[in-house]
C-alpha cells in the first residue's frame, strides 16, 4: 500500500523541524531552573492557610485568569472531607478577596510567577510538602485544566488509595501506537506502558509515602529542567516523571483502565455505539470530524464505528474523546476545559455533555463552561446551550 502524499511530506520535514527545535530546548534544560529558582522565585509568596495539616497532602495548581472560581472551592472542599490537606499553588496573583477565601480552604497557598506550566507550579508544590510537612503518606497532584469531582462520578481519591499502588494516575495517554485516521480498519487494540510516550495524565496523580522518601525522588523536583514551551514541559514533566516512576520499579497503574476498552465497546448495542461515535471530541483534528459524519450520514458497520473509537483514544487520549462514556460507564470524575476553546465541534459536544451534568455543582460546571466559550471561544457560533 503506498503512503499518500501527506505522508511522505510529514516524514521528510520531521528531522528538519526537531532541528531548529534544539537550541531553545538545550538552553531551557540547563539554564532554566536556576534562572527560576534564582531569580523569578523571588516574587513567590507562601501564605499559611486554616485547614488542618495532615499525613495526606494535597497539592492543587490552579490558574484563576478571572480569579477564584466556585469549582475551585467544590474541589478544595472535596479534599478536606477526605482527609486531605490541601497547598493551593496559584501560577497567577491573587487579589486580596481570593486569598482571603482560599486560605479558609488550604493549609498553605503559594503565589508564584507563572513559569514552566503546570510541572513548574507542582515543583513549587512538592518541595514546599517535601519541606515543611513531616510524615506524609500520600501526595495528590491536582490542576485545575479539568473539572473535579463531576456529579454522580466516583469517589477518585478512595479509588486510587484502594489501589494500593505506589503511583496512581485518573488517566493514562499513549499505551497504544498512534493509528493513522484512514487505517482506522486495521487498529488492534493492545494497551500498555511500554509504548514509548506512555504517560499517566498530570491533571490528577496520587504519590505513595515509598516514592516520597525516595533521594532520586527529591532530585527529580528540584532539577526539574523547567521550560515554557508546552510541548517540552509534557515530555519532561508528564512523560518524564511517568517514565522515571516505571524505570525506578515503582508500582504503578490508573484507575482508569482501558486496556479492554474494545471489548467494553463490542458490549454496546448499535445505537449505543453509534452515539459513542458521535460524541466523540477530537480537537482540532478536521479529517477526524468529516469521517465521524460520513458515519452519522450512514450505516456504518459496528466494526468501522469502533475502530474509528478506538483510533480517536489512541491518538487524543481518552479523558479528552470520551468524558460522556466513561463518565456514565466507569464513574470518571474529570472533565478536560480545553476542548472548550480550541474547536467549535469539541466545544459543542463538551457542552452538550456539560448541559447533561446533575445537580448544584452541574449547574455550576455549566455557568463555566459557557463563559469559556463566550471569552476564549469568540470565534465560535453562539452556543444553543447559552440560552
Amino acid at each position: 500500500m503506498s503512503l499518500s502524499l501527506w505522508k511522505i511530506q510529514r516524514e521528510l520535514i520531521r528531522p528538519f523541524k526537531q532541528l531548529s527545535r534544539l537550541p531553545p530546548r538545550l538552553g531551557s534544560l540547563f539554564f532554566a531552573q536556576p534562572y527560576y529558582d534564582h531569580i523569578l522565585a523571588r516574587k513567590k509568596r507562601t501564605h499559611i492557610g486554616a485547614a488542618p495539616q495532615t499525613n495526606k497532602v494535597a497539592i492543587y495548581l490552579i490558574f484563576p485568569q478571572t480569579g477564584v472560581l466556585a469549582s475551585h472551592k467544590v474541589a478544595l472542599r472535596y479534599l478536606i472531607d477526605n482527609g486531605y490537606s490541601p497547598v493551593v499553588v496559584s501560577n497567577l496573583p491573587l487579589s486580596d478577596t481570593d486569598r482571603d477565601e482560599l486560605t479558609a480552604l488550604s493549609s498553605r497557598i503559594i503565589e508564584r510567577p507563572n513559569f514552566g506550566y503546570d510541572f513548574g507550579g507542582y515543583r513549587d508544590g512538592v518541595l514546599e510538602v517535601i519541606n515543611e510537612f513531616k510524615s506524609v503518606e500520600r501526595l495528590v497532584l491536582l490542576n485545575d485544566s479539568a473539572w473535579f469531582p463531576l456529579p454522580n462520578s466516583g469517589d477518585w481519591l478512595h479509588e486510587a488509595e484502594a489501589l494500593n499502588l505506589d503511583f496512581v494516575g485518573a488517566a493514562s495517554n499513549y499505551g497504544h501506537e498512534r493509528v493513522d485516521l484512514e487505517d482506522y480498519r486495521q487498529i488492534r487494540w493492545s494497551y500498555s506502558c511500554d509504548h514509548r510516550n506512555f504517560h499517566y495524565c498530570s491533571f490528577a496523580l496520587m504519590i505513595s509515602e515509598n516514592v516520597l522518601k525516595s533521594p532520586a525522588f527529591r532530585r527529580f523536583w528540584r532539577k526539574f529542567p523547567l521550560t515554557n514551551n508546552k510541548t517540552v514541559t509534557v515530555r519532561r514533566g508528564e512523560i518524564g516523571l511517568s517514565s522515571w516512576i516505571i524505570s525506578h520499579g515503582f508500582s504503578h497503574g490508573s484507575t482508569l483502565d482501558i486496556s479492554d476498552l474494545d471489548t467494553e465497546l463490542a458490549r454496546l448495542s448499535d445505537t449505543e455505539l453509534k452515539a459513542v461515535a458521535r460524541d466523540t471530541i477530537i480537537p482540532e483534528m478536521p479529517r477526524a470530524k468529516a469521517l465521524r459524519e460520513d458515519f452519522m450520514s450512514r450505516t456504518a458497520t459496528r466494526e468501522e464505528l469502533i475502530g474509528f473509537i478506538l483510533t480517536a483514544v489512541a491518538r487524543q487520549g481518552i479523558s479528552y474523546t470520551q468524558p460522556r462514556l466513561m463518565h456514565q460507564s466507569r464513574g470518571f470524575a474529570f472533565l478536560k476545559k480545553s476542548p472548550i476553546w480550541l474547536d467549535e465541534d469539541a466545544s459543542d459536544l463538551t457542552l452538550r455533555f456539560v448541559r447533561d451534568l446533575d445537580g448544584p455543582f452541574g449547574d455550576t460546571i455549566r455557568d463555566e463552561a459557557l463563559n469559556l466559550r463566550r471569552t476564549r471561544g469568540k470565534a465560535f457560533a453562539a452556543s444553543a446551550d447559552a440560552a
